[in-house]
């Protein structure tokens, strides 16, 4: 009996700090990079002009998943889901902090290219910013 109560509480204690990890709400400092700058979703076509250069995070998801932009223009997310994510990319190039509800993040694209990128917490959610001269 001993034995199950501890391991009971040993499930609880870790349920407890796993959910606590995702649902956090503090904001996080801004690291450079990063921008404070209040944002609307993103309509779902890819191409977008210097004003529509953000991405929603919504539902597990970037939306778009995929946006097409000029050399030297910002790309600016925003996390609308409860729980945190992160903008991570896969190359390494840039790297968000943890972004709570209501959380922005930007990044100014200075080549061109495709840059491909993931919320490291949950690596299934991923996107691709497209870079063109």
């Amino acid at each position: 009996m001993k034995k199950y109560l501890i391991l009971v509480l040993v499930v609880i204690t870790g349920a407890t700090v796993m959910i606590a990890g995702c649902t956090s709400s503090s904001s996080p400092s801004p690291s450079p990079g990063t921008s404070t700058a209040t944002s609307s979703p993103s309509p779902s076509s890819v191409t977008s002009t210097a004003s529509q250069n953000s991405v929603a995070i919504q539902n597990y998801a970037f939306n778009p998943s995929t946006l097409t932009i000029q050399k030297g223009a910002n790309v600016t997310w925003k996390n609308y889901d409860s729980v945190q994510h992160t903008v991570t990319s896969d190359s390494g190039a840039f790297s968000s902090p943890r972004l709570s509800t209501g959380d922005t993040y930007a990044h100014q694209f200075n080549n061109t290219g495709s840059f491909s990128y993931h919320c490291s917490i949950h690596p299934y959610m991923t996107g691709t910013i497209v870079v063109v001269a």
